[in-house]
């Protein structure tokens, strides 16, 4: 029995090594006209891009889901301020020829024939309007969480079934957390 932990450890640390690493890191925090804005980054390695290129090109539709929280630091328990939640819809369009993304907040489409461009504005979302800073306190701490999701869709509804056998539905990637800051530091900071 000891032995096959051993194994199943060895086997799962090897495994680990050769994980895909997407993430989604908050990058800034800023203040532009009493409103707080952010700015999140995704970062994603060559072999997922593969992965994610292949499924468009067999006719999948790749949703990459971001949440973003404002979270007040207090003593005891932390309180969710305001949660984003922003996507981007990847797809083929075999008409055209072109990758697509569709962006959530704006419902503009984007095409390219060059998908490896086309992702880069995925990778950067810039000003997402968070909250009027007149709204919180300005002597709390706050500190952003972020989350990224994927999900695939398949393009053809009767494909749907044999579809959901062969491949997830949809892919978490942990919270990771910003550092503290204070509304008046960053306000100040901005000037």
């Amino acid at each position: 029995m000891k032995r096959i932990l051993i194994l199943f450890f060895i086997i799962s640390s090897c495994l680990s090594l050769h994980a895909y690493e997407l993430r989604l890191h908050f990058s800034r925090a800023y203040i532009y006209n009493d409103i707080l804005y952010t700015d999140v980054q995704t970062s994603y390695n060559d072999e997922i891009y593969k992965n994610i290129k292949r499924y468009i090109d067999n006719g999948i539709i790749v949703f990459i889901n971001f949440r973003i929280d404002l979270v007040n630091k207090n003593w005891f328990i932390d309180s969710n301020v305001r949660e984003i939640y922003l996507y981007r819809k990847i797809y083929y369009d075999f008409f055209t020829r072109e990758y697509v993304v569709l962006n959530s907040e704006t419902m503009r489409e984007i095409r390219n024939t060059n998908l490896k461009a086309l992702m880069k504005n995925v990778s950067h979302i810039n000003r997402i309007e968070v909250i009027n800073i007149n709204k919180l306190n300005q002597k709390n701490n706050f500190f952003f969480k972020t989350r990224l999701s994927m999900q695939f869709q398949n393009a053809y509804p009767y494909l749907s079934v044999f579809f959901n056998i062969i491949t997830p539905i949809q892919y978490r990637i942990k919270w990771l957390k910003s550092e503290e800051f204070n509304i008046k530091e960053l306000y100040y900071n901005n000037m």
